[in-house]
């Protein structure tokens, strides 16, 4: 202990050495099959990524149509605002689509009869 910088023994640190220790032994006590059953970090990694490339899809496209509406129609009511926040792609792509022949803003967001 003469060694370790005084810094380094925070709460989160020591912490982190019982999770390693814990995670350790655990996996010096598990059999050869239980060890491959174990789903990859890089799995993890790669979920991760594509929820980010979507949601950078939604907001982009959302902020495309908020710009579209706003020309078309002037300054957006909160309630369009919040449809468009918490619409889906594929929705956007489809409220987009609509801008070009709806003659309000009510009718661009109406179900299809």
């Amino acid at each position: 202990m003469k060694n370790v910088e005084p810094m380094r023994l925070t709460p989160e640190y020591v912490m982190d050495l019982g999770r390693q220790e814990l995670f350790a032994s655990m996996l010096n006590a598990m059999s050869d099959e239980e060890l491959l059953k174990l789903q990859r970090p890089a799995n993890i990694r790669q979920e991760g990524e594509l929820k980010g490339r979507q949601e950078g899809e939604q907001k982009g496209k959302a902020e495309t149509l908020t710009r579209q509406l706003q020309y078309r129609f002037g300054n957006l009511p909160s309630w369009a605002v919040e449809k468009v926040s918490n619409a889906k792609p594929t929705m956007l792509e489809e409220w987009s689509l609509r801008i070009l022949d709806a003659p309000t803003l009510e009718s661009v967001f109406a179900d299809p009869s």
